[in-house]
């Protein structure tokens, strides 16, 4: 590329019938002068593109970040889930022993319960027998004192008679 400086300096060999020399001086000056400003907008637009992709890097490492976040967060979130289902499966078995051990407490209790019924209905019926007996011992005891008093009486009757 050429400078504007090789512009400006640039000589032209002398020739006769040829161009007029202040004219082609003022357009190299006019070139020369285009070329800086044209560079000059070169050299802004490359520093606008050099920050323009330093925002870009920054904008892609921030999408980076985002979108590893993001799966961050899926795996956190799968995560809880999975801990949440683990958890619950764990409340829901100890409530299943819960129940098992309570119905099972319920049977033995209730076999307990059972046992002493049972042990009562003897003891009942066991008392029943021996006070029927003691009863019908009494009642043979008061038969035999009541025929005893009659033939007492009768006895007693025919001594009087006999007297």
């Amino acid at each position: 590329m050429i400078s504007p400086i090789e512009v400006k300096k640039h000589e032209f060999a002398k020739a006769m019938r040829g161009y007029d020399t202040v004219e082609v001086r003022a357009f190299l000056e006019t070139v020369a002068a285009e070329i800086e400003r044209m560079g000059e907008t070169v050299r802004t637009q490359s520093g606008e593109l050099e920050r323009i992709r330093a925002e870009l890097g920054a904008y892609q490492r921030m999408e980076a970040n985002m979108r590893e976040a993001i799966v961050n967060a899926q795996d956190a979130l799968r995560d809880a889930r999975e801990g949440a289902r683990k958890e619950g499966e764990l409340i829901r078995r100890d409530a299943e022993l819960d129940a098992e051990r309570i119905i099972l407490e319920a049977k033995r209790q209730g076999e307990n319960i059972r046992k002493e019924l049972d042990a009562l209905n003897w003891k009942k019926d066991a008392l029943t027998i021996k006070l029927r007996k003691f009863l019908e011992t009494e009642l043979d005891l008061f038969k035999l004192l009541e025929d005893s008093e009659q033939a007492e009486f009768r006895a007693g009757g025919r001594q009087g008679e006999e007297r």
